[in-house]
């Protein structure tokens, strides 16, 4: 019953993070001028890319292929943004409610993608690889396709969050103290981090030329 809860717990919070994502597939889109079809597949794919991504490293058939919800999800969002015009809206995504919101997604993507490295039993980089990868791929993919530098790769204290929500995961599983508790326990660590890295701006050092 804990296990159900837990797995209960864990598909909202990706269903949160999902529209969270979809939502700021659509501001891009919006911000690039581009037409209905092209927003709607922007949201997709950022909502959805990481997941794709993590299953066809794994050899298993993607969510997408399975299940028309994810599909729903995103027209969903997207029908509902446009017709509350949150293109007009420029500080959205600054919003304390929609930064909530992609940093529930975002540790929940990244506890997903690790528990199915552990699931595998694949080594240490390989769980981080796909803890990142589910965390942010749909982001690198909105942004790559909008010509602009992915977030991840300058958007402060972001992928750092997946990673070390991934090593929490595979230190649970070696240590053989995994379990819905300690998922938990590290879920909401996760969430407030990035809420905590957010409010007080923190970033890695960067590296530039003279």
């Amino acid at each position: 019953m804990e296990t159900d809860i837990y797995a209960q717990a864990l598909w909202v919070s990706g269903l949160i993070g999902s529209i969270a994502f979809a939502i700021s597939g659509f501001m891009a889109g919006a911000r690039k001028g581009l037409d209905i079809m092209g927003v709607f597949i922007l949201a997709f794919l950022t909502a959805n890319g990481g997941g794709i991504l993590r299953d066809v490293l794994t050899g298993a058939a993607p969510l997408v292929m399975k299940s028309a919800a994810p599909f729903w999800i995103a027209a969903g969002t997207v029908l509902a943004c446009w017709i509350a015009r949150l293109q007009k809206y420029r500080g959205i995504e600054r919003n304390w409610l929609f930064i909530a919101s992609d940093a529930i997604g975002l540790t929940a993507f990244a506890i997903t993608g690790a528990l199915t490295g552990v699931s595998l039993g694949l080594h240490f980089f390989a769980v981080l690889t796909l803890s990142l990868l589910t965390a942010v791929g749909g982001g690198i993919i909105r942004d790559l396709l909008v010509k602009e530098v992915p977030e991840v790769l300058h958007g402060g204290f972001y992928g750092s969050v997946a990673l070390l929500a991934g090593c929490a995961v595979f230190a649970l599983h070696e240590a053989v103290l995994a379990s819905p508790v300690a998922i938990t326990v590290t879920f909401c660590g996760g969430v407030a981090l990035r809420l905590v890295a957010y409010k007080y701006a923190w970033r890695l050092p960067k590296i530039t030329s003279p």
